[in-house]
């Protein structure tokens, strides 16, 4: 099933309630945070957060940190939303996808220490009472701080993020859904920050070929529909729709004109710097052949401690000397979970952190259509 969605510029709205937070968090420091005293492995506190729409708490400057120790003082230590691949600061990625803990930090002396762990806590009492320490992501257990963003005090249902949404299970065309949603005093719904992207479960396919002008989701997997991804579609097929408005805002009946985002590009990505999921690669040229004596290496990383799930959407190669070999690691020496070529219909791999190495090679020989997968976190 596919829902109708749209890519638009952000539409300013001014607010005239008072920022409220929901499912029990509690406003501090405008961020929505809520406690949670049992003790669980970073990767699992993140899938209880993300449960409710929410991330593991992020610290973006010294408020924010000593909003932490107000909500959890009664827990020596606690999980925040931090990776690090490396025992770098400028290496160390928030969860909410704002980038990293470069600009403001409060590690301790020798922190972050990846060799310990990659993942990050926080210390409410004591000598290092403010202070982020290093732990390991699976083995360590400790309580954990959710954050969400405000909202604003509103009848509908799903409220989030100072919007509501709404889901229409009849199909429409494009321009009676967008009418549809304007009676609403809305539109169809755009996607604004990283949180509504995760709230809605959806990530912009790159490498889908975008012949049509309007967007829908998946939410379902299929051979070619990948769950939680867009696709181009024709503006007059019918499809159930979302639609968006703000909340805390009384109708009155004029809605602001959009504007749909252009297309993206469509890289292979092969030989590139780290990739963040979710993403798309694919073998130089594609859908046409790639060419004879290929070496493209492909580094797939994921935020948090995330696993990464990998699926092979087409696969025509060579099948004795033009493979993909994969790796359960950050390089190719770590352990090899398949060695593959020839024509096979899609499948899916998943590794068993939060980075996965791929390597394709061929030889000069005989070449073919190719390979394409896309990657995205999994729980």
């Amino acid at each position: 099933m596919r829902l109708l969605l749209l890519l638009s510029s952000l539409i300013a709205f001014s607010h005239s309630s008072t920022p409220i937070c929901r499912y029990g968090f509690t406003l501090i420091n405008n961020k929505c945070l809520m406690l949670s005293i049992s003790k669980l492995s970073h990767s699992a506190a993140e899938a209880t957060c993300a449960g409710l729409g929410a991330t593991l708490v992020t610290v973006k400057n010294s408020d924010d940190n000593r909003a932490i120790s107000t909500i959890a003082a009664s827990v020596p230590l606690v999980w925040i939303g931090l990776y690090c691949f490396d025992s770098d600061p400028s290496k160390c990625l928030w969860d909410d996808s704002t980038g990293s803990a470069e600009s403001y930090n409060s590690f301790s002396t020798g922190f972050p220490l990846t060799e310990v762990g990659k993942c990050v806590y926080y210390s409410t009492q004591g000598a290092l009472a403010g202070k982020w320490l290093s732990g390991d992501c699976v083995t360590d257990t400790r309580a954990f701080v959710c954050e969400l963003p405000y909202t604003y005090a509103d009848d509908c249902f799903f409220n989030y993020n100072g919007f509501c949404f709404s889901f229409h299970s009849t199909p429409a065309t494009f321009p009676d859904a967008q009418f549809i949603c304007e009676q609403e005093c809305g539109n169809l719904a755009s996607i604004s920050s990283a949180n509504e992207n995760r709230y809605l479960s959806i990530n912009l396919d790159p490498s889908f070929t975008h012949n049509y002008n309007c967007m829908t989701k998946s939410n379902v997997q299929r051979d070619t529909d990948v769950s939680g991804f867009w696709f181009g579609v024709s503006c007059t097929t019918p499809y159930s729709f979302i639609c968006k408005r703000p909340a805390g805002v009384k109708c009155n009946g004029s809605v602001p004109p959009v504007t749909v985002t252009p297309v993206l590009s469509n890289p292979s990505n092969c030989n590139s710097s780290l990739l963040f999921a979710p993403g798309v690669i694919t073998t130089p040229n594609y859908p046409k052949n790639y060419d004879n004596n290929v070496l493209c290496t492909y580094n797939l990383a994921t935020l948090g401690s995330n696993k990464i799930r990998l699926r092979f959407t087409h696969f025509n190669t060579e099948e004795c000397c033009d493979t993909m070999s994969v790796y359960d690691g950050d390089s190719i020496s770590s352990p090899r979970m398949g060695y593959y070529g020839g024509s096979l219909s899609p499948f899916s791999l998943v590794s068993t952190g939060n980075t996965m190495t791929l390597r394709f090679q061929s030889n000069q020989n005989i070449v073919a259509s190719g390979i394409r997968a896309t990657f995205a976190p999994f729980r």
